[in-house]
């Protein structure tokens, strides 16, 4: 089960992550300005985030399985189709094509593991979800980068589409059919784990005082996240142009989202795990205050400074992500956790899919420095929105 949903998380994050490289050559071919890029990014994000509550519904009704089997054929199919565009009207509507093959991934797979694993185990099997998908985000745009200096980028993007063609297959033969029927047990409601004082209680769950602070910090959680997903969109969208800006080749480039990409699945899989040891509100604190510092060093730092900058970069800026998700199972009952999910991820990336198109008019106007600068100072907004989380897990 495990294995299955953490090959989709894999594939569908490294695909999506892939158009990061994309769009700087797109760029390039099509002519874009910044705004333009925005728009791009826009597009898949925006189809993603507006299909993951159908998805859950559709999920629902016909199968997780089947749902996520035929968003992993989508978005392959997509991805076969980029190279085969000849205008930017063309690509974007095979972008919001890719969107939508993507959107099914996140809410059916989380559903799958919550459901799966007792509720004691969902925080790690999450984080080790998480950690394979950022290992997808680091293999697949390091392949698509070094296809590049052999071949063009839409010979590579066929050799990818293989790759999802594969992935579609496996998933086929790996997942369950009902996981309902092979799921352990779980606790019928949030009321009945605190009345239960079982191993498998978290200690969040236990103290949580009335429905109305559980509702206050769920909410509170998806600004969190989508502010969140905004300042990784933000940096990883633009961060490119200001490494080119500096001297940095297009396989350079290339190369230094692998690298952020590498330092992200790491701090998925260890903010994950430390998440419950040393706190949960301390490890998002931490994590946004450092992602703040290096961003804003970033932008005006020398070219050699901002390698060594990378993976202590992605470690921060994707890290606490793991600790989001963790924290939706949590505060929401286990029969309504598909939607909750499914929330959470339309909310984070339909801020997520908003934002690159704010920045990018905003680094067409201010310049990209700058533009960064406020991305920085956006994420520090995240602190005071820990409160309301306290206040119900304390």
């Amino acid at each position: 089960m495990l294995g299955a949903t953490s090959l989709a998380h894999l594939f569908h994050d490294g695909a999506t992550d892939m158009h990061y490289v994309l769009f700087a050559l797109w760029q390039q071919q099509f002519g874009l300005s910044m705004a333009h890029i925005g728009l791009l990014k826009m597009l898949f994000s925006g189809a993603m985030s507006a299909c993951q509550i159908p998805a859950g519904e559709l999920g629902k009704r016909y199968g997780e399985r089947k749902i996520l089997i035929a968003g992993t054929l989508l978005l392959t199919v997509a991805l076969l189709l980029y190279g085969l565009s000849a205008t930017q009207t063309q690509l974007m509507l095979l972008i919001v094509m890719g969107g939508l093959g993507a959107s099914v991934q996140h809410p059916l797979s989380s559903s799958f593991i919550t459901q799966y694993y007792p509720v004691k185990h969902v925080r790690v099997a999450l984080s080790t979800y998480n950690f394979f998908g950022d290992v997808g985000k680091g293999v697949i745009p390091s392949i698509l980068s070094a296809c590049l200096l052999v071949i063009s980028w839409g010979t590579a993007l066929q050799l990818i589409a293989i790759l999802g063609f594969l992935v579609t297959i496996s998933l086929s033969i790996l997942l369950p059919a009902d996981i309902r029927k092979t799921a352990p047990r779980q606790h019928s409601s949030v009321t009945d784990v605190q009345d239960e004082a079982t191993p498998h209680q978290p200690e969040q769950l236990k103290s949580l005082p009335t429905d109305s602070l559980r509702k206050r910090a769920f909410t509170s959680l998806c600004v969190i996240g989508s502010i969140d997903n905004a300042t990784r969109t933000g940096t990883l969208t633009f961060l490119p142009f200001l490494m080119a800006a500096k001297g940095a080749s297009a396989s350079q480039v290339g190369f230094s989202l692998t690298a952020i990409f590498i330092g992200g699945a790491f701090g998925k899989l260890v903010f994950g795990i430390l998440a419950p040891r040393a706190g949960i509100l301390k490890t998002v604190a931490v994590s946004e205050v450092i992602t703040a510092v290096i961003v804003a060093g970033m932008a005006f730092a020398p070219l050699q400074v901002n390698y060594i900058l990378l993976i202590p970069l992605g470690i921060a800026l994707n890290g606490t992500s793991s600790v989001l998700y963790g924290t939706v199972a949590e505060l929401s009952s286990p029969q309504q956790q598909t939607r909750a999910f499914a929330i959470f991820y339309t909310a984070s990336l339909g801020c997520g899919a908003l934002m690159p198109v704010v920045y990018g008019m905003a680094g067409d106007v201010i310049g990209i420095k700058q533009m960064l600068i406020i991305v920085a100072l956006l994420v520090l907004c995240i602190l005071p929105l820990l409160i309301p989380i306290r206040n119900a897990t304390k």
